[in-house]
């Protein structure tokens, strides 16, 4: 079928499309992405379960499919992203978890939040002068941006210029398939951060901090734990900066759009304080900030009545699972008061699932709470928005408001 997830249409309303999917067949194939699409709550929750069938390993693929030539492009940007946890199965995918883990622990998410309401506040007094703003740029980046440049040890001094690193290497991490020279932009990217990071790490060596590089580089010399690489240690920077920031500046950006919308659901979330985490968990249902996360078939195998080869791509539908009617009755529906039921895979499952969910889940009951308090009237300044051609999240260009 030639099912474009960059459409104009696909970008604006997936789940639309993803609804017409679903009552084809679970499984559908894609001749313009080459991929496999699944889009049912329960072959999406299996999928995510299955490390036998799937593998999370799409770089090895995907540079199996490039040209010699963009390959050395790419040489140095697939050495960082082989530092990335996410593109790993077991046992690997827990050697590069480990290290991680402890800087997210309960404990210490929540000793966050009083930084995060710091933050927050500094921010709102920005818009509160502005009066008109684009709420993404304003708002939902910087908030997420500082919070995690402030776990690794980031100087405020040298966080903005991460934005167009990021930017960068989206090209490769997010299927930003249409982007004019994907494989130079990305590699421009990938060696931006190993210089600073390389710099970083030469620094903390020699003069340790209480931050997460300094945690990193120390864990190499734990007996529990197989040390990092200078390069592991780069990739793991890379990926908490870059998802630290970019998912939950999405995620934001999209639960003020949904209330903006939802002006009723948007006044009982002003009301009710003890709706907060029920809210952020129908948020992230409603309108996450991933529409589908990549696994490769690692088997050949029968999967939603598709015969599935090893090598090729399957596209976990996040999005579509967390708006399938037989899991979620009326997904269309923006409702803080759903009942409980099963829960939303915003963040995965399984081996996989989001080491940050709980920061992230944080940063956006803090932000929300904040901005309708202080901004009861905030107010669309135009219905005519766009989206970023991204095929993997769900990214908002900007969000123009006023505050009325």
């Amino acid at each position: 079928m030639d099912i474009d997830l960059l459409a104009p249409g696909a970008l604006a309303d997936p789940q639309a499309l993803f609804g017409e999917l679903r009552q084809l067949q679970p499984v559908v194939w894609s001749d313009r992405h080459k991929a496999w699409i699944i889009t049912t709550y329960t072959d999406v929750v299996e999928g995510f379960r299955d490390r036998d069938a799937l593998s999370s390993d799409r770089l090895t693929p995907l540079e199996h499919r490039l040209s010699t030539e963009r390959r050395e492009v790419l040489a140095l940007t697939f050495e960082v992203l082989r530092g990335w946890m996410t593109f790993h199965d077991m046992p690997r995918h827990a050697v590069l978890r480990d290290p991680v883990r402890s800087a997210f622990t309960p404990k210490r998410i929540d000793l966050l939040r009083a930084k995060t309401e710091t933050i927050v506040a500094g921010l709102l007094d920005h818009l509160d002068a502005l009066g008109e703003f684009d709420l993404k740029g304003e708002f939902a980046f910087p908030l997420p941006a500082v919070v995690i440049a402030e776990m690794l040890g980031i100087p405020a001094s040298d966080r903005e210029q991460f934005k167009s690193w990021s930017r960068k290497l989206a090209a490769i991490v997010f299927g930003e398939s249409r982007q004019a020279d994907q494989a130079g932009v990305a590699a421009e990217g990938a060696a931006e951060f190993v210089d600073y990071f390389r710099w970083l790490i030469g620094q903390r060596t020699a003069a340790p901090a209480d931050d997460l590089v300094s945690a990193l580089i120390a864990a190499r010399h734990r007996a529990d734990q197989p040390g990092l690489t200078d390069m592991e240690v780069i990739g793991a920077c890379t990926l908490l900066l870059f998802a630290g920031h970019e998912t939950t500046s999405n995620f934001i950006a999209n639960a003020v759009l949904a209330l903006l919308r939802h002006p009723d659901q948007a006044a009982l979330f002003a009301a009710r304080g003890d709706l907060t985490a029920a809210a952020i968990e129908e948020l992230l249902r409603f309108d996450g900030p991933v529409k589908v996360m990549v696994r490769t078939v690692a088997t050949d195998h029968e999967r939603g009545g598709q015969q599935l080869t090893s090598g090729q791509i399957v596209y976990l539908g996040v999005l579509a699972a967390n708006h399938d009617p037989a899991a979620f009755p009326g997904p269309a529906e923006l409702d803080l008061q759903r009942p409980a039921g099963k829960p939303n895979v915003a963040f995965g499952q399984g081996a996989h699932f989001c080491l940050g969910h709980a920061l992230a889940r944080l940063e956006a009951s803090v932000a929300l709470r904040a901005l309708f308090a202080r901004f009861p009237a905030l107010q669309l300044t135009t219905d005519r928005l766009s989206w970023d051609p991204l095929i993997l999240t769900r990214s908002l260009t900007s969000l123009p408001v006023r505050v009325a």
